[in-house]
């Protein structure tokens, strides 16, 4: 299921379009060579063997090239990430008795 994209509110159309044209150039030469691939070995297997490995193995080159875009995709968001190691946590304060905090009846 796709999700509708989310741009930030200072985000112009003309800005949209300028990140998503910078990103597929950046990506064509992945795709162009998965491309080529995907081609090369659909030109070189025969008529039995359209289905099956063939088939897999063009799947695992699209899943690549997908993987691809996901990744150059993430290094363009500048998520505030910390820039120092966390504080390590406190320490637990000391364990309660385990004696009964009110006396005893008889």
């Amino acid at each position: 299921m796709m999700h509708p994209a989310h741009s930030t509110p200072s985000a112009t159309s003309q800005d949209r379009e300028a990140r998503i044209q910078d990103l597929m150039q950046r990506l064509r030469p992945a795709a162009d060579q998965a491309l080529r691939q995907m081609a090369e070995r659909l030109v070189d297997a025969p008529d039995r063997q359209l289905f099956g490995d063939l088939e897999l193995a063009l799947r695992d080159l699209a899943h690549d090239l997908a993987a691809t875009a996901h990744q150059t995709g993430l290094a363009d968001r500048k998520k505030g990430g910390t820039k120092a190691p966390a504080a390590s946590a406190p320490s637990a304060a000391t364990t309660p008795s385990s004696k009964a905090t009110s006396p005893e009846r008889s």
